[in-house]
């Protein structure tokens, strides 16, 4: 768990990768039994908006064949490795997902954490709100390599 910084806003960038790397207390001890979500959403109704989904692929799970598509959606997953040895948690979402979210989507976010063998089985860690920065640049653009 985390005894400071339990809110932290977020700002996706249009076409640029997210990495989020949050820093569990050291009194805090990850379990192999321990599962991890992450998810961004509209309001806490999950209402739908238009934004990124996986079409190919697990939510909550990065893989080099994820496919990302623009539809009407009610939570977007952000992909999630925990690590029991740094006791770290990085959450991550592609350039090819947030291109899809709207240029004026504000929402909240939130990391949970599941342990299937406790009794006190769900701990939110860390939540927050989420904002889009637009981005000029779109992904299908021509990219110019660098020159000596």
């Amino acid at each position: 768990m985390m005894s400071l910084n339990q809110y932290q806003d977020i700002e996706l960038q249009q076409n640029a990768d997210f990495t989020n790397i949050i820093t569990l207390d050291s009194s805090h001890t990850m379990t192999s039994n321990m599962k991890y979500a992450a998810v961004i959403v509209k309001d806490y109704n999950h209402s739908s908006f238009t934004g990124p989904g996986k079409s190919q692929g697990t939510d909550g799970t990065a893989a080099s064949n994820d496919v990302w598509a623009s539809g009407s959606q009610n939570e977007v997953h952000f992909d999630v490795v925990a690590d029991r040895s740094a006791g770290t948690i990085t959450l991550t979402l592609p350039a090819e997902a947030i291109q899809y979210f709207d240029d004026n989507f504000e929402g909240y976010w939130d990391l949970v954490e599941k342990d299937d063998q406790a009794a006190d089985a769900w701990v939110r860690h860390i939540q927050g709100d989420v904002t889009i920065s637009k981005g000029a640049t779109k992904l299908t653009h021509t990219f110019t390599a660098s020159v000596a």
